[in-house]
């Protein structure tokens, strides 16, 4: 939970929670209307909350940005996130077969430099929305990339492709270290959003399995094969885990 109630990227007013799972990859698996048979069960608290459509507010953290933030200056990265993930789910068998994912085809070419700096930004927000619920401070080099600045090798992500698409999403735990001081040392995290898991870390290597080290920049990169038994993501664990109930 975000005690400051301030925006962590710039330090206004928090006025907007984010999505924990962005809202395009809740509407791909459960759809835009209103949900009748979808639950969040968080395993930390041990506790499971009817879902009643994607703009639900279990779904999001608690204040945690101001609306420029969430909007205006966040917008390009979430945009380049949505087309991604149409991307993966447009093009998942052949994906299964290449494990590379070419950003050029993704975005147009001419503009692939632009977009993939736009999805590596959005995975720094997502991790940072992370960090900020757990009250662990933010790195600065992350919030000034999101401020547009340049950023180091610190962060980085890997994709690790689903054996097949899922029928539910999931936040795992946040693993770390912090100093003495409560300065961040190293932190791990993950969400998977039905048909990938994104794997984020910042000054931790990512194991080989889950895919290549992206930061940001080159063109193509590959990809992980999801087995589901990597002791790194209990499958029972996590603040959230969507589903249709059964």
């Amino acid at each position: 939970m975000n005690k400051s109630k301030t925006c962590w990227i710039c330090g206004a007013e928090a006025s907007t929670g984010e999505h924990m799972q962005k809202k395009t990859d809740v509407t791909a698996m459960f759809g835009t209307g209103t949900f009748e048979k979808v639950v969040k069960y968080d395993y930390d608290k041990k506790m499971k909350i009817p879902i009643q459509g994607p703009g639900a507010a279990a779904l999001k953290y608690d204040k945690n940005l101001c609306g420029n933030c969430n909007n205006a200056r966040t917008q390009p990265f979430d945009r380049a996130y949505a087309k991604f993930c149409d991307h993966v789910r447009d093009n998942f068998s052949a994906l299964q077969r290449t494990l590379t994912l070419n950003t050029n085809l993704i975005f147009r070419k001419d503009k692939a430099r632009k977009e993939r700096r736009n999805l590596f930004l959005y995975f720094v927000k997502a991790f940072g929305c992370q960090l900020n619920d757990k009250n662990i401070v933010i790195p600065q080099v992350l919030r000034e990339a999101l401020l547009g600045k340049n950023y180091d090798s610190s962060f980085r992500v890997s994709i690790c492709l689903n054996q097949f698409p899922l029928s539910f999403m999931q936040n795992f735990p946040l693993e770390g270290n912090q100093d003495q001081q409560g300065l961040p040392v190293d932190f791990f995290w993950a969400q998977d959003n039905g048909w990938f898991t994104a794997v984020l870390a910042y000054k931790r290597p990512i194991p080989v399995e889950f895919g290549e080290e992206w930061f940001g920049k080159t063109p193509s990169f590959r990809v992980g094969r999801w087995t589901g038994s990597n002791h790194e993501f209990p499958p029972t664990s996590g603040t959230l885990r969507a589903h249709a109930a059964g």
